[in-house]
């Protein structure tokens, strides 16, 4: 599945990841890992990803969660209360 979106004028192609692409993530490496999503994700350049802004990075990183369906994984647990 691919998706087109539009962050401050510029146009990202997000792709789904396949399994083995994210088997080959080091999860330790939280900075590596988010480097190595955004990039297997848009086939940006390393270049082109030391250019974007943290706005442009967040969206970007917002529509691989959505795309993969970790939107749902990730979402916060809400507390429930007890009386």
């Amino acid at each position: 599945m691919e998706k087109e979106i539009d962050v401050n004028g510029r146009k990202f192609k997000i792709r789904e990841l396949l399994a083995i692409e994210l088997d080959d993530i080091d999860w330790n490496d939280k900075k590596q890992a988010i480097k190595k999503q955004v990039i297997l994700s848009t086939g940006i350049s390393e270049e082109e990803y030391a250019k974007l802004t943290v706005k442009e990075r967040l969206e970007i990183i917002k529509e691989i969660n959505e795309i993969n369906g970790f939107s749902d994984f990730l979402s916060p647990v809400k507390e429930q209360k007890t009386n």
